[in-house]
């Protein structure tokens, strides 16, 4: 999730943007990502530096330890549009996603 494509950028508490500043190989930080099935998925929310085209970097969410199960079982698709939601659950406000698919298209 490239940064400058987030609609807000103050969903993780102190503790979890002190996680992802280490520069180190941690984990990442804990969460869970509900799909559209209801379905929960134990993830990790990490930042990356991915490099474009020009050479330059930009930074990154990525959802690690456990994204490719999700894909395959909610059958996505390379370029498929989807919603990633941020919220937190609990009384321990765990970090928590939403992924949300668009509604298929009408049929005729």
């Amino acid at each position: 999730m490239p940064f400058n494509t987030l609609i807000r950028n103050d969903f993780l508490t102190p503790v979890e943007s002190r996680i992802l500043l280490e520069e180190d190989d941690t984990e990442g930080v804990g969460a869970t990502l509900v799909d559209p099935c209801e379905v929960k998925w134990g993830v990790f929310l990490k930042k990356r530096k991915m490099k474009k085209d020009s050479g330059k970097e930009s930074l990154n969410y990525a959802i690690i330890c456990g994204w490719n199960d999700i894909v395959e079982a909610n059958v996505l698709e390379k370029d498929d549009d989807i919603s990633i939601w941020s919220f937190s659950r609990g009384i321990n406000g765990i970090l928590s996603f939403a992924l949300v698919l668009p509604p298929p298209p009408d049929m005729p």
